[in-house]
Order: structure tokens, then C-alpha cells, then sequence
């Protein structure tokens, strides 16, 4: 009888895209939800999705759909040819939320199959890996979710040709509260509502913003950062699709968040603060707009936090 082939475990945080103006290219990792992958030595050359669970049917199983697989099966091609591995995916995000769930699955992956054949590969390559699955699953390989998903904390790409990856200061006292409503928005359906032309004043107002958001994070001032992210091209293309939201960010704003946004391509909602209570206050802002809205969903107030990593007891 055959040596049992031990698993690895990897967790990958959901994370928070965007930021107001920094579309496709600024993204932040939060602390306590994301997907689990779990990675074995395979039998054979290539990868075996063996199960996936806490998604309700909806995800692919097909290898070259699903990003989990499909992160896996990147690295093999490149960087482990003739080798195998079996996977296991566990949701712990929902689906078409906002929050980064398709490169949750493709960072857990590829961390997960990483240290089950002892690569030791630089987290710019498993965030190509991460980056390609997404390009399947969302049509473009953006890298504003599943960069800060590796590397952890509030992550800005300003490059990609060759991929460059740039983590900013993250000040102590940040809070957030996240509330993801009862719809879902697919990254398709939000990208195809983004205005094909851009005018030159609001070009630079949103690199101004951007810049700003950067002097805010290094200087630590919420204040400034509150100013900085807001967004007059994506948002509001994308505030339609997001029954309740304008309502939400409103109210949010008059209760004295810093900032109100939409993650990602939504419908979760974002507000930060500086405090743990005002978190909450908003929190329950955000459910009692939601509701009333006619989507009811689920929230949570959170940190900012460290990147995918392997959550199983270390191999001998």
C-alpha cells in the first residue's frame, strides 16, 4: 500500500478593488473571509479539481474554467512540467460579490499547489498565475484583486509589462465596513457599462485622486485618504446596477464615514473609518439601506490584512 499523500491547505482573503479612482490597478486584502484550497502531489502529470464545496452548484468543474484550477494548472506549464496535483475548493465568499471571489480561489490555488511541490516561487509569479485564471473567469487579467490577495495589505500595480507590484503604507487606525447586498453584479456586466471615452478634466481629477490617496496612505491621514477615494468615471456607470446604493453611500457619508464606494465591479459596498464603533454604526447603515432596498444581504467590519497563505502544518 502506497505512502498517503499529505495535503496542504492554503486560505486566500477576500479583497476591496478599486478604492475609488484606482480602477484596475489598486486593490487591499481584509482579514477574517475568504476561500480555502487544499493541494496533494498527484497521481498523475496535470491537475484533478477532486472537489468543490460552499458555492451551491454554481461554479465550473471543468479544469479549464474553473480559477482554481485553471491558476494550478499555469504553474504546472511552467514551472513544474510533468507534474501533477489534486485540488479542493471551499468557498467562502459569494459569488459575483465584489469582493474578489474568482481570484480568491486562483491565489489559494496556486499558494496551496506552491508549497504541496515545494516551488518556493516569488509572489509575482503566483500572481500571474492568479491573474491568468482571472482573465478566464472575467474575460481581462486585471490584477487590482489578486495582487494585495497574495501579497497582503493595500497593494498598487503600476505596471504590468513586466508585472510590477507596489505595497503602500497601511494606516493603524483603518476600519471597514463591508456589506454585500442580496444581487450579484457579473465583472462582464460591470465592465460593459463603462463609458468608452474619457474627457481630459476628469482624467486628471482622478489622477490627482490617485496621487492623493497615496500621500494620504504614507502620511497616514484618513482624512486626506476619505478625500481621495472618489470616482466620477467608474462609479457612477456602475451605481445603476446596485439597487439601494446611492441611498447607502448617502447615508454612510451624513453618518461621518471618510469615504463610501463600491468594491471592485460590486455590489458590495465599502465605508471606512477610523474607528472600530462608527464601523458598526455604519455597518448597520448600510443593512437597514439594503433592506429597505429590497436586497438584503450580509456585512461584516473588518481590517486590513496579510495575503494567501498556507494554513496546514508545515511538511517533513
Amino acid at each position: 500500500m502506497g505512502r498517503a499523500r499529505p495535503w496542504i491547505e492554503a486560505f486566500a482573503p477576500a479583497t476591496v478593488s478599486n478604492l475609488g479612482p484606482g480602477f484596475d490597478c489598486l486593490g487591499l486584502a481584509v482579514r477574517t473571509v475568504g476561500d480555502t484550497v487544499r493541494a496533494r502531489v498527484g497521481e498523475q502529470p496535470g491537475v484533478v479539481l477532486s472537489a468543490v464545496e460552499g458555492d451551491g452548484g454554481k461554479l465550473p468543474r471543468e479544469i479549464d474554467r474553473n480559477t482554481a484550477s485553471v491558476a494550478a494548472a499555469w504553474l504546472l506549464e511552467r514551472h513544474a512540467p510533468g507534474q501533477g496535483v489534486e485540488l479542493q475548493l471551499t468557498k467562502g465568499l459569494p459569488l459575483g460579490s465584489g469582493l474578489g471571489s474568482s481570484g480568491a480561489s486562483a491565489c489559494a490555488a496556486a499558494v496551496a499547489v506552491d508549497a504541496a511541490l515545494a516551488l518556493s516561487l516569488p509572489e509575482a509569479v503566483l500572481v500571474e498565475a492568479a491573474r491568468h485564471a482571472e482573465g478566464v473567469a472575467c474575460g481581462t487579467p486585471h490584477p487590482d484583486n489578486v495582487a494585495p490577495c497574495v501579497v497582503g495589505g493595500i497593494v498598487l500595480i503600476p505596471a504590468l509589462e513586466p508585472l510590477r507590484l507596489i505595497s503602500l503604507p497601511v494606516p493603524d487606525d483603518l476600519w471597514l465596513a463591508l456589506y454585500t447586498p442580496g444581487c450579484s453584479v457579473a465583472t462582464a456586466d460591470a465592465r460593459a457599462v463603462l463609458p468608452s471615452r474619457v474627457s481630459l478634466p476628469q482624467t486628471v481629477t482622478q489622477a490627482a485622486r490617485l496621487g492623493l490617496l497615496v500621500h494620504a496612505l504614507h502620511e497616514g491621514d484618513l482624512a486626506l485618504l476619505g478625500e481621495a477615494v472618489a470616482d466620477d468615471i467608474v462609479e457612477p456607470a456602475r451605481a445603476g446596477l446596485i439597487p439601494g446604493y446611492l441611498d447607502a453611500k448617502t447615508a454612510c457619508l451624513e453618518a461621518g464615514a471618510l469615504a463610501c464606494s463600491i468594491s471592485g465591479a460590486g455590489p458590495t459596498t465599502f465605508a471606512l473609518t477610523d474607528d472600530e464603533g462608527r464601523a458598526r454604526a455604519l455597518m448597520d447603515i448600510l443593512e437597514e439601506t439594503y433592506t429597505g432596498a429590497g436586497v438584503p444581504g450580509r456585512g461584516l467590519v473588518d481590517r486590513v490584512g496579510p495575503g494567501a497563505r498556507v494554513t496546514s502544518p508545515p511538511l517533513h
